[in-house]
């Protein structure tokens, strides 16, 4: 399948799109144009994916959230936006002294490592399995994940693929 720029038409991926249910993405150069200064066509542009997707910074902070996953995670706009990823997943280490990305556990955290490496090689991920010790209001939960990653641009769009409570 080919991938195009959802914005220019330009063709980003010419054959097979190795798993990745994306059928359009974005190209550099009108990455470079929308990025923080558009906010609203970004967001646009994440609303027509058929998957969650959050936008996330080499830090794991979210920039911005598609409607699907602020309806999967439960939250507004408000309160994923400027957040690490632990905060908006509802990780238990995240509610910590020094919060996300500060303790001895979030080293082995997948989203962290998956997001990170991404970032720093270029190269998307494909439902990486995750397990979230999440913070619930009765009590802690264990959630199961699978996510996949792309980086657009100085953003790592984070996907998720699956997200289910385990047991």
């Amino acid at each position: 399948m080919k991938v195009l720029c959802a914005w220019c038409g330009t063709v980003l991926q010419d054959g097979e799109a190795e798993g990745r249910p994306i059928s359009h993405g974005i190209c550099g150069a009108c990455s470079s144009n929308i990025e923080f200064q558009e906010g609203v066509k970004l967001r646009k542009y994440l609303d027509s994916l058929e998957l969650p997707v959050l936008a996330v910074d080499s830090d794991v902070v979210v920039k911005i959230a598609n409607g699907k996953a602020l309806a999967l995670l439960g939250k507004n706009a408000e309160a994923v936006g400027g957040k690490r990823g632990g905060n908006v997943f509802e990780c238990e280490h995240a509610r910590l002294p020094g919060g996300c990305g500060r303790k001895l556990h979030c080293s082995g955290c997948a989203i962290r490592r998956t997001v990170t490496e991404t970032w720093q090689t270029g190269k998307p991920a494909v439902s990486v399995p995750a397990i979230l010790n999440h913070a619930a209001t009765a009590g802690k939960e264990a959630i199961s994940l699978r996510i996949s990653t792309e980086k657009i641009g100085e953003m790592v769009f984070l996907r998720i693929d699956r997200m289910e409570q385990q047991g």
